[in-house]
């Protein structure tokens, strides 16, 4: 099974906060927190990587906060995810004589087919369609009505 870190989750949550944000406008990390529910001190760490990442910059003072660098639509969610855990990895350890046995030289070859694939999965979800997933699971949540 597939398994991101927290801090790989909590990334592409706040890009995703920074997305629906939409203007040009920094947005505060204490705000980004609330509404994503992450723990503000982890959240700031996750800020950092992300701007020595290129993927946001960021501005200080009272009205300071964090911003994309770019559109939604030019941020995938593969290239948020990389910055934050790397890239995948597809190293098989050595036995006790430090060779690699050929089973496990098998594998590794079928892990990095299985990296490769997911990772052009992730690199092909723009921030803009996640966006739009999210309006469109929050029209629902909004829709209930009880009598």
């Amino acid at each position: 099974m597939l398994h991101f870190s927290a801090k790989g989750e909590y990334a592409a949550l706040a890009i995703l906060s920074l997305s629906l944000h939409g203007d040009q406008r920094p947005l505060q990390v204490k705000v980004i927190a609330k509404a994503e529910q992450i723990p503000l001190r982890f959240l700031e760490q996750v800020m950092s990587q992300l701007k020595k990442k290129g993927l946001v910059d960021s501005v200080r003072g009272p009205h300071g906060g964090y911003r994309l660098t770019r559109s939604p639509d030019q941020i995938t969610l593969g290239e948020v995810l990389q910055a934050i855990e790397g890239p995948p990895s597809s190293d098989v350890p050595l036995d006790q004589n430090g060779r690699q046995a050929f089973g496990r030289l098998v594998l590794r070859e079928v892990w990095a087919e299985a990296n490769e694939a997911l990772s052009d999965q992730l690199n092909s979800i723009h921030f803009d369609a996640l966006c739009e997933k999210r309006r469109e699971k929050e029209g629902t949540a909004v829709l209930m009505f009880h009598i």
